[in-house]
């Protein structure tokens, strides 16, 4: 979680250098403050985090008060919480951000520092606290651009405690609230998720088929796909034969799902390293973090789903094979043939083949057709039994 949180470092600096150019230099004796201003700057471009926080905090108890330092202490507060943020010591970076909030209730990035102190207590699983704040960011500063974030990130809390219906709930509010958002299909993907978990088959496969109207990121294709996997297993077992359908239609061939997978990750990386290179201008900086988050994010998930599939065997003639017994179990037997005969075509191992292929024979007599039954009995025989002609 904290690579996908992990605050541009341009922006403090961006900010804090925006804020120092408008203060007009002070006589000789304010020296010591701009100083240490000056250096904590440095070192948090510099990425050395321990001692920017170091030069905040000094530059913050012993001038923090001064009234003609004001603007430099509105970027120093600012900067000193995002050090602490950096160094992962999040409890204290909610202090900060909180001291930041209350002396300078109006200032630029308020809503940034209300994002961070959410985010902060997620972080440290501190669950009610996580949710309170991202709730009070949205009512202070509804057009915030981490509204839609703070939004979509109360589901997240609610799902990573295993509060199903909370979780659904909010993420359905996230995605009547946020309908162009690039969280929206995760979002939903999401609810189909807490729906199946509570045993709710129907509405889960409702949700994904919902899904399915709109484009979608391969991760959420992917992610839903090992979803209906489980829906149709999940349904299969309990002779649910019509539901596992509905579910197994929704899964793809694993082959493209890899190699769609892989593109995506390949394309994420890319544009990871691109975004890296880039030199923003000071203007740029808020929307660019927000696209390195998202990149990160989506690049980590991209990573995860790729590994899982890879980790899989070959699925696609299993698959197969439990559609053709939905069928059978339905009385729909030429769909069931259908299956059965590619089952036959495409699976590696024996077992499955074998399986199938007397499943195909079974088909083959429950449609009447004798002549195929006769010709297909043979070749079952042929290749399991090739001695039963001489007996």
């Amino acid at each position: 979680m904290s690579s996908s949180f992990h605050f541009l470092k341009t922006a403090a600096v961006a900010a804090c250098l925006f804020l120092l150019a408008g203060t007009e230099r002070a006589p000789a004796q304010a020296e010591g403050p701009e100083e240490l201003y000056r250096k904590g700057v440095g070192e948090f471009a510099a990425g050395n985090y321990t001692d920017a926080a170091r030069y905040f905090k000094e530059l913050i108890a012993n001038f923090g008060n001064e009234p003609s330092l004001q603007a430099q202490m509105e970027g120093a507060y600012y900067a000193y919480g995002c050090s602490l943020y950096n160094l992962g010591q999040h409890a204290d970076s909610i202090e900060a951000f909180k001291a930041y909030a209350t002396k300078y209730p109006e200032a630029r990035y308020r809503d940034e520092a209300q994002y961070r102190i959410a985010v902060a207590h997620q972080i440290l699983e501190a669950w009610d606290a996580a949710v309170n704040a991202y709730k009070d960011l949205l009512a202070q500063y509804p057009r915030s651009a981490y509204a839609e974030d703070a939004a979509y990130q109360i589901g997240m809390v609610f799902l990573l405690q295993d509060k199903r219906t909370e979780a659904v709930a909010a993420f359905t509010e996230f995605m009547n609230a946020f309908p162009n958002s690039d969280y929206w299909g995760q979002a939903g993907a999401f609810i189909a998720r807490a729906l199946f978990d509570e045993d709710k088959m129907e509405e889960a496969i409702a949700m994904l088929r919902t899904l399915e109207q709109r484009p979608r990121s391969w991760n959420v294709v992917t992610y839903c796909n090992f979803l209906a996997f489980e829906i149709g297993d999940a349904a299969f077992e309990i002779t649910e034969y019509g539901l596992a359908l509905k579910a197994y239609r929704r899964v793809k061939p694993r082959a493209v799902l890899l190699r769609r997978q892989r593109e995506t990750v390949e394309v994420l990386r890319a544009e990871v390293e691109r975004f890296r290179r880039e030199k923003p201008t000071p203007d740029q900086v808020q929307a660019r973090f927000m696209r390195e988050r998202r990149l990160q994010g989506s690049l980590a998930q991209a990573e995860e789903l790729l590994k899982k599939l890879e980790g899989l065997p070959d699925y696609d003639a299993g698959l197969f094979h439990r559609i053709g017994r939905c069928f059978f179990n339905l009385d729909r037997y030429w769909e069931a043939r259908v299956a059965f005969a590619r089952v036959v075509e495409i699976a590696m191992e024996d077992k499955i083949r074998e399986t199938a292929h007397f499943d195909l024979v079974l088909c083959l007599s429950r449609l009447r057709r004798f002549d195929d039954l006769i010709a297909e009995a043979d070749r079952y025989l042929d290749r399991y039994d090739p001695e039963w002609k001489n007996r």
